[in-house]
């Protein structure tokens, strides 16, 4: 029986913030991945053009960068910018839940700078309450918008890993993929240098490491270049 996980996402190209691990579990049989998004990032272009040919530009960058990792993304219909937790987008999600039970959540962290990333992050809360669920659930980081989040865990992930973040980034074009890339690469071998690995994403989470209990980090293959 297929571990569900599922990337809830405020904004097509946050997968980012946690493609290492969505690059690994894709690839592992036991394993089959969900990105759900929030919004289609209407106001990521600012006014060069309208909101709705910017969602449209970002869904279809978004459908790429997914098709990448074998998947289809969903989106629940809040606008970007405008976003809230309302109880029926909350249902959607809980919905998607309940129809293949999630073994693990990863979203925003609670108090990210971006009302967005907020949003999201206590909608998918509020969806797995919703569902009567309580799966693993795992915090990424997001570059300057994640706020004194205590690193729990460590993906730790080798170059083949890192070349495929870098493909995903580069997918994301209206949101300068390439310079995306070169950050994220900055980023992940300083978190590998604090992982012991060539590169590395960290995450938070509501259990301590050390408190007990099976994670999904558990099942992950050694690093390897």
């Amino acid at each position: 029986m297929k571990k569900h996980i599922y990337f809830v996402n405020a904004h097509p190209d946050d997968l980012i913030g946690s493609a290492g691990l969505a690059s690994i579990l894709a690839e592992r049989p036991e394993y089959q991945i969900h990105v759900v998004d929030f919004t289609r990032g209407e106001r990521g272009l600012g006014n060069r053009v309208t909101m709705e040919e910017c969602g449209a530009m970002r869904t279809k960058e978004e459908f790429a960068a997914c098709a990448l990792l074998g998947v289809e993304p969903v989106f629940l219909g809040e606008i970007d910018g405008e976003s809230c937790a309302p109880k029926e987008t909350c249902e959607r999600l809980a919905d998607l839940f309940r129809k293949e039970p999630p073994a693990a959540v990863v979203t925003h962290w609670p108090v990210d700078r971006h009302i967005d990333h907020v949003m999201c992050g206590a909608a998918a809360l509020n969806a797995l309450r919703f569902a009567g669920m309580k799966p693993e659930v795992y915090f990424f980081h997001e570059t300057h918008q994640t706020v004194a989040m205590p690193f729990m865990h460590y993906v730790g992930f080798g170059q083949r890993i890192m070349d495929r973040k870098v493909q995903l980034c580069r997918a994301y074009v209206c949101q300068h993929g390439e310079a995306m890339a070169e950050r994220k690469t900055c980023e992940a071998r300083f978190m590998g240098w604090k992982a012991g690995a060539p590169y590395a994403e960290g995450f938070g989470s509501y259990r301590a490491p050390l408190s007990g209990g099976h994670s999904i980090f558990d099942d992950l293959p050694p690093v390897t270049e």
